[in-house]
């Protein structure tokens, strides 16, 4: 469902039903984001959804554990 969206969609999580993906702002569009919410209600439960734009902490984690990565190699 998230990959018609965007191809480049990485699932960051799925833990307990709740699942995380981030997608490359370039490809999505939000009016887009929301109708297929609003499509996929229809077929399953969605109780709470939302989106976010990427924080600092974010991109600092990211940063470090690429970091890591080289260091390591």
């Amino acid at each position: 469902m998230v990959t018609r969206l965007s191809p480049n969609a990485k699932r960051v999580y799925h833990l307990s039903g709740t699942q995380k993906f981030e997608l490359p702002k370039h490809e999505v569009k939000i009016a887009d984001v929301f109708q297929l919410v609003e499509n996929a209600k229809n077929n399953f439960p969605i109780y709470a959804w939302g989106m976010a734009d990427t924080t600092l902490e974010d991109v600092f984690i990211k940063v470090a554990s690429t970091a890591q990565s080289f260091n390591e190699a």
